[in-house]
């Protein structure tokens, strides 16, 4: 009895550690692409839940605003994609805590990415 007891409080811990990790997303993170063309260098990325799905929009300094596309999170990797000038770019991050590191998939090729939550 005191087994089952033990794995069902363990079930019960393990749904809301990964309910938890998906909700520290919701919010403002600034991130930097160094490499990017300067209009895209720099801004936040937002994440909100929009009726229990996550959702969310890049906003870059001159105040342009695209949406995120293609939004998954398991195990602390974050992907998604936004268009930018009719290309298709593919966003790939590792999340710990309140930074974000990861790759950018480009035109030009892969690049880093780094973002801290406000």
């Amino acid at each position: 009895m005191k087994k089952l007891i033990f794995i069902f409080v363990l079930a019960l811990l393990a749904g809301n550690l990964s309910a938890t990790t998906s909700e520290t997303l919701i919010g403002t993170w600034k991130y930097t692409v160094v490499s990017a063309p300067v209009e895209y260098s720099k801004g936040e990325i937002v994440f909100r839940n929009k009726e229990g799905k996550m959702a969310g929009e890049v906003k870059f300094t001159d105040g342009t605003k695209v949406e995120l596309k293609n939004i998954e999170f398991k195990d602390n990797l974050l992907k998604f994609g936004v268009y930018i000038e009719s290309d298709y770019i593919q966003v790939s991050i590792k999340v710990e805590g309140k930074k974000m590191s990861g790759t950018v998939q480009t035109p030009e090729g892969p690049t880093p990415l780094e973002a801290l939550k406000q």
